[in-house]
């Protein structure tokens, strides 16, 4: 199986027995600055193409390890209690940032910082409609929480490489393509 389709969601914890090669990144704001190489240089290309539009994005958060992760969480469940951060942050273990294939992605536009819930309409439109094109695909769409298992995260790129179209096209999640994918071989394993 291509490992840039690893599945890491509330139901599949991340298995850190894959070797992604994790690398440190140029990010203005960057809370941890680390990505899987190939996302990063993906990330690259798509930041260039961004600026022609008008758009700065930069990355917010990129590769997470169990312990960073651990943090985010209970910091977030001390701030807004414990049922808010299991509906809004992923369980430490259970995050694709464990991956370095997930990237939050933030805009500076206008002078102005945006980050996650404050980013404007079309600049969500933005990503949607342009990210594929780079190998992202947004990996929590509006609409599908059911699905993926957590709320909508216009912000929230995942590299899958090449497939990425293919997602985009076919308005799937990565369950989605993933499930479709185990169908239409007629296997039955694992994810």
């Amino acid at each position: 199986m291509n490992k840039y389709l690893v599945l890491v969601n509330p139901w599949n914890k991340w298995n850190d027995n894959l070797d992604f090669k994790i690398i440190d990144v140029n990010s203005r704001y960057a809370l941890n600055r680390m990505a899987e190489e190939k996302t990063y240089l993906a990330f690259k290309s798509f930041q260039a193409y961004a600026l022609k539009y008008g758009y700065d994005i930069e990355i917010e958060s990129g590769y997470r390890s169990v312990d960073y992760q651990v943090k985010v969480f209970d910091n977030c469940a001390q701030k807004k209690g414990l049922e808010y951060a299991k509906k809004y942050v992923a369980t430490p273990g259970y995050s694709e940032h464990h991956t370095g294939l997930a990237l939050d992605i933030c805009l500076k536009k206008d002078d102005k910082f945006f980050i996650e819930h404050n980013l404007p309409e079309d600049f969500k439109v933005f990503l949607k409609d342009n990210a594929f094109k780079f190998g992202f695909i947004v990996r929590y769409p509006i609409g599908k929480e059911d699905i993926t298992g957590y709320n909508a995260e216009p912000w929230h790129l995942r590299y899958v490489g090449s497939l990425a179209e293919d997602i985009y096209k076919n308005n799937l999640t990565l369950e989605e393509y993933l499930e479709k994918q185990i169908v239409k071989s007629g296997y039955c394993y694992q994810l």
